[in-house]
């Protein structure tokens, strides 16, 4: 099976990490800056939970700054974009390009409205929506911190792929070692964990914390509160959740399982990146406006984000 991974910051690398071991998967790994140009030269380094060298040999690496080679136009028969939420209208536009006919992509980036884009790029028969509760952080150019085991979740569309069209897709996670399933329901569980982001990713940045100080009585019911309000946004789209102990647990398993982690947001705001506060917080503020609800917690965390990170507001 052909793999391609595009937009392979700290999770997409991972990933490939687990991926470039499974015998029956060719891999290509896009990527792009220090850390692709890493790759490129000496290939990926695992470290954390899993140890894992993956020599420059073992996958496809390709650099943004250098393109990627004609010949794999229409060659792959899945594509997870794992690119910033600021990137995925270009990298769906490099998804168009490779993607077979009949293949499958699936963005596993944070934030809400990636599976339209890709539907608007690709048509809705080659797409499906996907999430992951894996963590991992970059140290360095080349080397990924794994620092937290989750799951990933893919999920059907309207119009979408069926189980039985993703089934190849799944038996590649699965023989890699990633735990993965499947939902009927892939809008769903898109906003379940749009929700654990917006709890944890903007307090963790604006803290400077790992994800386990959030479990804290005062960090963790600004969080919880935060999970809160976008849930009363996503049930009047009438989007089917957990009752809010169900999301208290879930946000406390979460925590507890990637304790160790820098959230990517945290991460960005401390090299002075643009976040994906536009695509997680403030588009749960604007799609509360748009029905009449308010959501004040996800409002100010946003607005304090953007203070820190103004480019970080170029939706």
């Amino acid at each position: 099976m052909n793999i391609a991974i595009l937009g392979a910051g700290s999770l997409g690398s991972l990933l490939a990490g687990f991926l470039a071991e499974d015998s029956q998967t060719e891999l290509m790994v896009h990527a792009k800056g220090d850390h692709g140009a890493m790759m490129v030269a000496k290939g990926l380094e695992i470290i954390g939970e899993a140890t894992v060298h993956i020599d420059a040999n073992q996958a496809l690496f390709t650099l943004e700054e250098v393109g990627i080679p004609e010949q794999l136009n229409g060659t792959m028969d899945a594509i997870l974009l794992t690119g910033k939420s600021q990137s995925i209208a270009s990298l769906s536009s490099l998804a168009q390009r490779l993607l077979r006919p009949t293949g499958i992509a699936v963005c596993l980036s944070n934030g809400l409205g990636h599976a339209e884009t890709l539907v608007g790029a690709l048509g809705p028969h080659r797409v499906i929506c996907g999430t992951t509760t894996y963590g991992a952080w970059r140290p360095e150019p080349g080397t990924i911190h794994f620092a937290g085991r989750g799951t990933i979740v893919l999920g059907r569309l309207q119009e979408g792929p069926s189980q039985v069209d993703v089934q190849p897709l799944l038996d590649a996670f699965t023989r890699s070692g990633l735990a993965c399933q499947w939902s009927e329901h892939g809008p769903a569980e898109v906003w379940m964990k749009v929700l654990l982001n917006i709890a944890i990713n903007p307090i963790a940045a604006l803290s400077g914390v790992k994800n386990g100080e959030l479990l804290q009585p005062p960090l963790f019911s600004a969080a919880l509160e935060t999970m809160l309000e976008g849930a009363r946004i996503a049930r009047q789209e009438r989007v089917h959740l957990p009752d809010d102990l169900t999301l208290e647990r879930r946000l406390q398993e979460v925590l507890h399982a990637t304790s160790e982690n820098h959230c990517s947001m945290l991460q960005d705001v401390r090299a002075g990146r643009g976040t994906e506060i536009a695509y997680l917080n403030q588009a749960v503020v604007e799609r509360g406006e748009r029905i009449g609800v308010r959501a004040p917690m996800n409002q100010m965390l946003s607005a304090m984000v953007e203070a820190l990170t103004p480019s970080s507001n170029q939706h």
